[in-house]
């Protein structure tokens, strides 16, 4: 994480963020980070697999990876794609990722990629390992890929107008770039891009949650926007700036529905009755990582 980021880490849901962004975006993800590797693979069906449980021996503590997804390549060979998220560096991780690499090999028996995404600085994008030796020769050479998204240039990732791009910038160096004009020019970025409304508004908390600004500079972001030229999207100004609910309540209710499919009558219900901004914006950042309504209090099954 970079230094311009001030947000209260310890209250951040990292891990929720991050796995959404991944389910929610799997196939910009990767077309931003490896666009060559993407090129080879087959997006036009892929699977999430349930979590596998695994132990970390010798331990014996039992350990979820984070993501696993099943996808072919475009020459017909089947491979899972295992992506880990760490917001900090931990001593003993590659050995983890090794033994992650172990017992997947042997329960799928096929070839796994093997990515880390780090918050902080560290290796950029690039190569971990872990090797094994003895008598002085290196005898189990084992690397996985990684990326270190404090040391990737906001700038570099941002002129491939990639829309993840636009949600990581504010965890990635931008030394050239104010804040201000980096958060409207991220905003302003989803906006214009051809994804879903669910895709966008968990971009944009990703900006919202690790691009925080000062007063002086949220005057001048507030200056940035009223640009022509910056066309930021709707349901952020209308939740953030101009409250106005009745927008905020049909971009929720738009988003529910893109992610869960047809709302019972009761949820539809509920969120037409709340006429607070502040209760909107809570279930908008709920709606990032919750995996159905019953967890979100939506299902009628909560008073």
């Amino acid at each position: 994480m970079t230094e311009n980021v001030q947000a209260d880490t310890d209250q951040i849901d990292h891990d929720g963020l991050f796995k959404e962004l991944i389910h929610q975006c799997f196939e910009l993800f990767l077309c931003l980070f490896y666009p060559q590797q993407a090129a080879q693979l087959d997006f036009s069906h892929f699977t999430f697999l349930e979590q596998e449980r695994l132990t970390d021996y010798p331990t014996g503590e039992h350990r979820h990876v984070d993501t696993l997804i099943e996808i072919k390549t475009l020459a017909g060979q089947l491979l899972w794609i295992h992506i880990e998220f760490q917001s900090s560096r931990k001593s003993g991780f590659s050995l983890r990722m090794f033994r992650y690499f172990s017992q997947l090999r042997l329960r799928g028996d096929m070839l796994i990629w093997q990515i880390v995404l780090y918050m902080p600085a560290g290796g950029g994008v690039g190569f971990e390992g872990y090797t094994e030796t003895l008598f002085g020769e290196a005898f189990l050479p084992f690397r996985y890929w990684c990326i270190s998204l404090g040391d990737c240039e906001a700038a570099v990732y941002l002129a491939t107008e990639n829309p993840v791009a636009y949600g990581l910038a504010p965890l990635m160096k931008h030394r050239e770039i104010s804040t201000p004009h980096l958060k409207a020019r991220c905003l302003n970025g989803i906006a214009k891009s051809n994804i879903t409304q669910a895709q966008a508004a968990l971009l944009a908390c990703f900006v919202e949650t690790y691009l925080p600004l000062t007063q002086a500079e949220q005057e001048e972001f507030e200056g940035l926007i009223q640009h022509e030229e910056v066309r930021v999207m709707e349901f952020i100004t209308s939740w953030e700036r101009k409250g106005r609910t009745e927008e905020a309540r049909n971009g929720v209710l738009e988003q529910l529905q893109e992610k869960f499919g047809p709302l019972p009558e009761i949820t539809v219900q509920h969120v037409e009755a709340l006429s607070s901004i502040e209760e909107l914006r809570r279930l908008r950042r709920q709606l990032v990582h919750a995996n159905s309504l019953a967890e979100m209090g939506l299902d009628g099954t909560k008073e």
